[in-house]
């Protein structure tokens, strides 16, 4: 009980202050347990980060497998593939969700930690436990968007997640999107943030007339 007890804290602090915003004595006094109790079960705050992190990109991972699953057999059952809403939906909504709100929020600091200050925990959650599905995901938009050139279809996988990631990282009283909006941006709203981002991610992806101009301009 004491173990789950420290995980589930931990998870709370992380994503209420990121990662290098929870000291050890922090997250033992909010589980009401001494500091040694946190070293005995998870033998330092890094063990015990890469522990909460792992589960989180497990979780993330299975909610967006678990989408996909949905939306081919809905779409198999009506005779046509997966369309490119329902596809990049079925990825954001691992992060933005009304259900399990936190997972989204603790996955953003994992990946942008793994960006600005990438370390060796880091390193091997994202290579053990995201590339995979990274690769798996993309021959879901490679059907979805059958009008993208491979290597098109990379970049807009990658500023896909840049955009989520650093959207989800936004989401305070006092964030930049909020006030410079005049407060009519809330992220904190996630079935508009949800929406809002679905909207703009698929309108990137573009239409198949839109993408043969942009490659034909991109040949010399």
């Amino acid at each position: 009980m004491t173990r789950g007890t420290i995980r589930a804290v931990a998870e709370e602090l992380f994503a209420e202050n990121g990662i290098h915003g929870v000291t050890t004595r922090a997250l033992a006094e909010k589980a009401g347990v001494n500091m040694a109790a946190v070293n005995y079960h998870f033998g330092n705050k890094d063990n015990l980060t890469m522990a909460v992190f792992r589960d989180v990109a497990r979780r993330s991972v299975q909610r967006r497998l678990d989408n996909l699953a949905r939306i081919e057999a809905e779409a198999e059952a009506r005779g046509v593939s997966p369309s490119l809403k329902d596809t990049v939906e079925a990825f954001v909504d691992a992060y933005v969700n009304e259900d399990t709100p936190r997972t989204g929020v603790l996955l953003a600091h994992l990946v942008l930690q793994h960006r600005v200050r990438p370390t060796e925990w880091t390193r091997a959650i994202v290579q053990e436990e995201l590339d995979d599905f990274a690769l798996s995901y993309m021959e879901a938009l490679r059907r979805a968007a059958p009008h993208l050139a491979e290597n098109v279809l990379h970049w807009r996988y990658h500023f896909m997640v840049g955009a989520v990631m650093m959207s989800l990282s936004d989401q305070t009283s006092d964030g930049r999107m909020r006030r410079l909006s005049g407060g009519l941006c809330d992220p904190e709203n996630r079935v508009e943030f949800k929406a809002q981002m679905v909207s703009f991610l698929v309108d990137s992806f573009g239409q198949p007339e839109t993408a043969e101009i942009r490659m034909a301009h991109a040949d010399p």
